[in-house]
């Protein structure tokens, strides 16, 4: 060390003990210390002692996070910072549904419906599932990371509660946000005013180089259990299943009430779980890619709050220009036939099931538009099944007629054909049946001629018995003493299970169906009289079986809804009367009989199918007779 340092070290040294002298603090000018200040000086170096513990707790729980980010982006990419986070529920709604959003997933995670539909039991709103035992999200791959499910995320709400106001739709995002902030998964939801239907589009944005979209995902999965929403669960999960379209085919659906599932080889159009009169369903305008795969199953018989099992897997279709991105429209509501035919979609008003081919086609542009034009200006549903009835009734009074006349026919014949049963017993049966055959072609009588009126009958009365369960017209509209035209009509219950017999008739008995087994039998008893009581050995005796007939009603129609039975007791109340004012005012069977005796002087020719007929009886006659 030279001179010049040792005089710079020596220097630096002085200036330190000058400065210190110099601030250094006077005992005789410093103010006595206060109790709470000495409190706190004595409190300092135990303060000064847990410092370095404080500061390696926080350097601990730094690793950790720091060594959980690392976890997450090891397992989850980009989206790793979306794995961890709290989950919320955001709301979007308007004055018909209330669509409930989980932050955790990004997808539905409840639809209410709050536009005056109540559940029967508790009157609470109708909630199309159980959302603690339903789900729903979409998986996808991320490359090199593997699949991934959108229910493994947290999404960021663009807001925590949209209502719809005014004339614009309302709409909410919920954001799947990545390491980078120009890549992300973005879902957006919106609502228009007065609307069950909420569109939905799905916008991978920017990620393009790290998720693949050209295979079978995003595969979008819904899971669903329904909630048990009518007075009668058996009829209610008779009514439930997943209906679905094929794109440039006809509606199609699983079996009701019990198990099935399907794949769907083509592009699927929509897919509902409809659940007797209420239905969650998704729509895909472009269609989903094929391989769709589709199941329901009804809920276990000990489980009286739920009614069917859903589960839907639909492939997405993504579009690789610019940012991949798809549409969606899901709808939340009631199965009323102008709402789900408003949407403008193929096929989607038959997830009303008003039965197949002509009879569906009756129901749709017959039966409904006449039931909604009474019901415009009547409110009891009771008395417009009764409107609906006498209608009906009229315009097949011609058919009824020709119908009536054939019997008339058949009646004053029935002594003559007694004799000839009489004149034959004991010998053989074709050669009986040959004479009858004989009276009628000299009488002049078809003895098919009462088949066609009721064949032609028949498309009105199935179709009937298809559009009062199916029609949410009826739910909760009472009449007499029945609460509900869409549901049984209890007059007497029990709780008691009575096997075998709880599981067929039910623990109630229904006043209408009642009602209307009695007017059945008094109507079959009228309509056979003029029937043979004996048949062709071999062969049931009809008219046995036609008395059998409402009490096998009794039982079938018990838990039916009871505006289909009241229409059917209506309906047999005016054939009874139908039937006693045209024998008695219109139809002279002395007159019939004198007509059809003068028919027997005049020289027949047989028709193709009598002589056919006469043929093969002929034919079988000389069989016997070689047997013999």
């Amino acid at each position: 060390m030279d001179k010049n340092q040792i005089i710079g070290v020596v220097l630096i040294v002085v200036l330190m003990a000058g400065f210190y002298f110099l601030n250094s603090p006077d005992e005789s000018t410093t103010p006595p210390q206060t109790e709470q200040a000495q409190v706190v000086e004595a409190e300092k170096p135990a303060q000064e002692a847990a410092q370095p513990e404080t500061i390696v707790a926080a350097s601990q729980d730094s690793a950790q996070l720091a060594l959980m980010d690392a976890v997450m982006a090891e397992k989850y990419g980009i989206f790793g910072p979306s794995a961890n986070g709290e989950e919320q529920i955001v709301v979007l709604e308007n004055n018909k549904i209330k669509a409930e959003l989980s932050t955790k997933g990004g997808w539905f995670h409840q639809a209410t419906l709050v536009d005056g539909y109540k559940t029967y039991w508790d009157s609470i709103p109708i909630q199309l599932w159980d959302k603690d035992k339903s789900e729903m999200y979409m998986s996808f791959v991320q490359l090199g990371k593997g699949i991934h499910k959108t229910s493994e995320f947290y999404f960021q709400p663009s807001s925590q509660h949209v209502t719809v106001s005014g004339d614009q739709p309302g709409i909410l995002t919920m954001r799947l946000n990545t390491s980078n902030p120009s890549r992300y998964l973005e879902m957006t939801y919106s609502l228009a005013p007065d609307s069950y239907e909420v569109v939905t589009s799905v916008n991978f944005v920017g990620l393009e180089q790290f998720v693949d979209l050209s295979s079978d995902t995003p595969l979008f999965t819904w899971e669903a259990l329904g909630l048990r929403h009518e007075k009668g669960i058996t009829e209610e999960q008779r009514h439930s299943s997943v209906f679905f379209r094929e794109m440039g085919e006809d509606r199609d659906y699983l079996r009701e009430s019990t198990e099935d599932d399907d794949e769907i080889e083509g592009s699927l159009n929509w897919m509902a779980f409809k659940q007797n009169y209420f239905t969650a369903a998704v729509i895909s305008d472009d269609g989903f890619k094929g391989g769709s795969k589709v199941y329901s199953n009804k809920a276990d018989a000990a489980d009286t709050l739920h009614t069917t099992e859903y589960r839907a897997e639909l492939p997405l279709d993504l579009k690789a220009s610019g940012n991949s991105s798809t549409s969606l429209r899901f709808y939340f509501g009631p199965n009323d036939y102008n709402e789900l035919t408003a949407l403008n979609v193929d096929e989607f008003g038959r997830i009303i099931d008003y039965g197949w081919w002509i009879f569906g086609w009756v129901n749709r542009n017959m039966i409904r538009p006449v039931f909604n034009f009474f019901s415009n200006y009547i409110s009891s549903a009771g008395v417009v099944i009764i409107l609906l009835t006498i209608l009906i009734k009229l315009l097949l009074f011609p058919i009824t007629w020709k119908n009536f006349l054939s019997g008339a026919k058949m009646r004053v014949l029935k002594p003559q054909i007694d004799e000839i049963n009489k004149k034959y017993e004991g010998k053989d049966a074709m050669e009986k049946q040959q004479a009858v055959m004989t009276l009628y072609r000299e009488t002049g009588v078809n003895m098919f001629a009462g088949c066609l009126p009721s064949l032609l009958q028949m498309p009105i009365l199935y179709a009937m018995f298809r559009f009062f369960p199916a029609s949410i017209e009826l739910r909760g509209r009472g009449f007499l003493w029945a609460d509900d035209l869409g549901a049984y009509d209890a007059i007497v219950s029990w709780s008691t299970e009575i096997p075998f017999l709880s599981s067929i008739y039910g623990n109630h008995i229904s006043g209408f169906t009642v009602l209307m087994a009695i007017s059945t039998f008094f109507y079959t008893r009228l309509s056979t009289a003029s029937m043979p009581t004996q048949s062709q050995p071999g062969m049931p005796n009809m008219k046995v079986i036609m008395n059998i007939f409402p009490f096998i009603m009794l039982v079938f129609f018990n838990k039916f809804a009871s505006g289909l039975s009241f229409y059917y007791l209506i309906a047999n109340l005016m054939s009874i009367g139908q039937m006693i004012v045209i024998k008695k005012y219109f139809i002279d069977e002395e007159k019939i009989l004198a007509k059809l005796e003068a028919n027997k002087a005049k020289p027949k020719k047989k028709g193709g199918f009598a002589q056919r007929l006469e043929e093969m009886q002929r034919i079988q006659q000389e069989q016997n007779k070689r047997k013999k």
